[in-house]
Order: C-alpha cells, then structure tokens, then sequence
C-alpha cells in the first residue's frame, strides 16, 4: 500500500516517539509521579482556581513547597507535566489506531479519521482508573485563560493529533484552510467538554453506566464526524 509523503514523514516521527524512555514518566521519579497524581485528583474535585501549589505539596506528604519547585518550577508546569505524561498515553493510543487504519487503506476515510482519534479520549477515560480525573483536568486547561498549555507540552505528546490533521488535510482537499482549522480546533475541544461534562454530571465510568458512557461517544463523535466532512459555503 502506497502513502504520501506527509504520512510517511509522520509515521517516521511516530517511530521516534514511541520510544518508552522518552516517555514523560521516564523522565520522573516516584516522588515527583506521586506529586502528580495527587495534583490531578484535587484540580479534578475542586477546580483550578482551588487548587494552590501549598496544597498539592501537603497532600502530597511533603514538607514544604520546594519540593514541588524542584521537580516542575511553578504551578503551571507542574499542570503541564501532568497532562503531558496522560496526554503520551492517548497519544501512543491513536498511533496505533491511525496505523490500523492506514493498513487497511481508509487513511481518506474521514469519518474514520475523526471516529478513531477522538475515541482514543473516550477509551481512556472509559479503562484508565486516571481517565476520569484526567479529561476534567484537561477540559479546565483548554478553556483557561491563565494558560497556553501547548506551549508547557513537548510536541511529540500531541504527534498523534498532528498526525490527523496531516490525514485529514489531504482527504478533505477542497476545504479552505480556515475552514478546516476552525473544524479541527472544534471537534478537539468538544469531545473534551462532552466527556469532561458527562463526568461531572454522571461520575467516572462504571458497569452501571457504560451505556449510558458509550451512547454519549458514540453520538458525539457521529455529530463531529459528520461536521468535519460537511460541505461549506461558498462565502467563506
């Protein structure tokens, strides 16, 4: 089977990033993991703007606050750090999905495209016992103002979403370039709100409302899909 060059590229860049060493917990001691993990669990209950450096280091079980200093430098990194090592997961996930799909020759399905990339979210958040703090904390770091959370994230974290955008710009030719960056920015922060919303409402995923989980993906990711395929107007 034949692929383009940008797909190709991507793919090389995708070898290099799977490399396990590289991953951002690689890169952490346990203190340092635990700190993040217990970060993630208090921005997830209360909020961003509840949620200090001070307490994070106290609950953490350590002394004072130059531990957190040490390992992330400031609050924001910290958050950063914390997104990337669940954002590695993901990606590493929607590689994997992307690859199946170009096996099979549908790297020009769109649908297909949108389907497995946002899904690679929802599974996560479905099978991780993190996933469900995980999608609340990044829906906060999306939508807040304080925060340009890709510029704290080492690109190859995000390799699989470039990647889509790659596949999708050259199945989707004819959509102006606005138009399709304004589709993509929408599809990534929906299904990000939607799932992130659901849990607030719902709880984390059970046995008692998979289905009800499974329905809101599935609908989601249909109404996106559709979007991102949908014909546009000629006064754009």
């Amino acid at each position: 089977m034949s692929t383009t060059p940008a797909a190709s590229a991507s793919r090389r860049r995708v070898s290099e990033a799977a490399d396990p060493q590289l991953a951002p917990d690689a890169q952490l001691g346990a203190t340092a993991r635990h700190m993040l993990d217990v970060a993630e669990k208090l921005l997830a209950e209360r909020g961003f703007e509840h949620v200090s450096l001070r307490d994070i280091v106290n609950e953490s079980g350590q002394r004072n606050l130059s531990a957190a200093r040490y390992h992330f430098g400031s609050r924001e990194q910290l958050i950063g750090a914390l997104i990337a090592r669940r954002m590695w997961h993901i990606n590493e996930d929607r590689h994997a999905r992307f690859d199946a799909l170009e096996a099979a020759g549908r790297q020009g399905d769109v649908r297909a495209l949108v389907r497995e990339s946002l899904d690679a979210l929802a599974h996560t958040v479905r099978t991780e016992p993190w996933g469900a703090d995980y999608v609340r904390v990044a829906a906060q770091a999306t939508f807040s103002p304080l925060l340009r959370i890709n510029d704290l994230i080492d690109p190859r974290c995000r390799s699989g979403h470039l990647r889509f955008v790659q596949l999708a710009r050259a199945a989707l030719p004819d959509l102006p370039d606005r138009v399709f960056g304004d589709r993509v920015r929408l599809i990534n922060n929906e299904i990000v709100y939607a799932i992130a919303r659901w849990i607030h409402d719902h709880g984390p995923v059970t046995p008692s409302n998979r289905r009800r989980y499974d329905a809101l993906v599935r609908h989601t990711i249909e109404f996106l899909a559709a979007g991102m395929a949908a014909p546009h107007g000629d006064s754009e």
